[in-house]
């Protein structure tokens, strides 16, 4: 039993962590391909809505 929750407790923590490491490095491409910011953002749909005026 408690080799099964071993398993299971540090299966979790390497998943989280493989997890975090791709997320941070596909995060650090995108933030140097230079694409859209998050709309969420206040400086993100401030570029929205400029971009939106230039198209008119």
């Amino acid at each position: 039993m408690d080799f099964g929750l071993g398993i299971l407790t540090f299966g979790t923590l390497g998943f989280m962590v493989a997890f975090g490491y791709i997320s941070a490095r596909e995060t650090e491409k995108r933030r140097q391909q230079g694409g859209l910011k998050s709309s969420l953002s206040r400086d993100g749909i401030a570029e929205r809505l400029a971009a939106a005026r230039g198209a008119e």
